[in-house]
């Protein structure tokens, strides 16, 4: 039975012209933003967390929250309490996301001085720091022990997961091949060919499942908001008759929101396809339970992860890629 791992990128974006290199004035509380982001909005149409997390729900799925905390140095602990009770109350994973962006903001004290929106632009001790005072806020806001971590935009190192292993965390996602940030001081090897689980130093590293896109454009990432049905399905079934032991889905907590309308001076909006295509998945993986089990990395026995050689790519078809394309196009208006 293939492992699925569906992973929730959990942060916030302020809006404000010039962020994060023009910091935030001390009075920007970031409300219009946390309700988007988090909430989805407001009223029948909302499609943040609590969406999200009742659609897992209905059909008896697991998923995986890296909640990024930084926010809440500038915003207040209280809107990060709200976020980790709305997903623990559900019984859903929290993990510890970074981005770094947020140390322009002059309310971040005591966090290391901003070096780049990358992680592995910090020196190993800063990362340490980052990485300790990411668990302590997280602790603080009600979250239990945290066993794995992504990176802010994928962009961690091997000097992260050192600071990983130092600091009680098991398994980290934060490689996905078709990111030139993401790891960048791995050989071609380890950051292109894995496609499973596997040690990097003292942490279970977990890949985000790529596949072989058509026409022939390279890696492609399994994101909900960036691959049809079609796609993951397909990925599904090759990891299923394959024999793989994990495959590893992104989206976001704002995945079904058009939260770019917050910079036009509008209110949020649904994202209605991407969020039928996301109650579509929910629905294969909870109807082909016999083949696929969604996962928490908290349940993992380490001992019980095959270390296998590397399984080929899944390979797409052209009718597939024109079918996404039909897709995104017609998600910039439904």
């Amino acid at each position: 039975m293939v492992k699925v791992f569906l992973t929730v990128d959990t942060e916030v974006w302020p809006d404000s012209p010039g962020w994060p290199h023009t910091p935030l004035s001390a009075d920007h509380n970031g409300s219009r933003a946390l309700e988007a982001y988090f909430h989805g909005g407001s009223g029948a149409n909302a499609s943040g967390l609590p969406y999200q997390l009742r659609i897992l729900a209905a059909h008896g799925l697991k998923a995986t929250y890296f909640v990024d905390p930084l926010f809440s140095y500038a915003f207040g602990i209280e809107p990060l309490r709200e976020v980790i009770a709305m997903i623990a109350a559900r019984g859903q994973e929290i993990g510890l996301h970074l981005h770094p962006e947020w140390l322009t903001d002059p309310r971040c004290v005591g966090l290391p001085a901003f070096a780049g929106p990358l992680l592995h632009a910090y020196e190993p001790t800063a990362q340490r720091e980052l990485i300790r005072a990411g668990l302590a806020r997280l602790g603080d806001s009600g979250a239990a022990r945290v066993l794995a971590f992504r990176a802010g935009s994928w962009g961690a190192s091997q000097a992260t997961i050192s600071a990983l292993a130092g600091s009680g965390i098991r398994f980290d996602s934060s490689l996905n091949a078709r990111f030139a940030a993401s790891f960048p001081d791995l050989d071609h090897t380890a950051r292109h060919d894995r496609t499973q689980p596997y040690r990097l130093g003292d942490v279970w590293e977990f890949p985000v499942t790529n596949f072989v896109d058509r026409p022939p454009s390279g890696w492609r990432p399994l994101h909900v908001c960036a691959t049809s049905m079609g796609e993951m399905r397909m990925v599904l079934e090759h990891a299923r008759d394959n024999g793989w032991y994990a495959v590893v889905f992104v989206l976001h907590s704002f995945e079904f929101v058009r939260v770019h309308r917050l910079a036009e001076g509008k209110a949020a909006a649904p994202q209605r396809l991407l969020a039928d295509r996301f109650e579509r998945l929910c629905g294969y993986l909870a109807e082909h339970s016999g083949s696929y089990e969604t996962c928490h990395f908290r349940d993992l026995d380490e001992s019980r992860i095959p270390a296998t050689p590397p399984p080929a790519p899944p390979v797409s078809s052209y009718p597939r890629t024109a079918v996404r394309l039909f897709q995104q196009l017609a998600s910039r208006v439904y």
